[in-house]
């Protein structure tokens, strides 16, 4: 099977790099804060980032398919 090989990503951001340290430490000071919110404003920092990739992995799948196909009517 003649595969091309996948190149890994560059750079993979951790969770750590996509929150914020100031909110981190605004947590620390208020114990009684609510865990959705919380949840909320993580998920919200990593929603650019994970739509870019989505973006990203979508054209190149679109890429390898239509390159798939070409290849099969080629090979018919």
């Amino acid at each position: 099977m003649n595969t091309p090989t996948r190149q890994p990503p560059r750079f993979v951001p951790t969770l750590t790099e996509m929150v914020d340290a100031p909110d981190l430490r605004q947590t620390k000071t208020h114990p009684n804060l609510e865990v959705e919110p919380l949840i909320a404003a993580i998920c919200q920092q990593f929603h650019p980032l994970l739509a870019q990739h989505l973006h990203e992995f979508n054209a190149r799948m679109q890429s390898d398919i239509e390159l798939l196909v070409r290849q099969a009517v080629m090979d018919a």
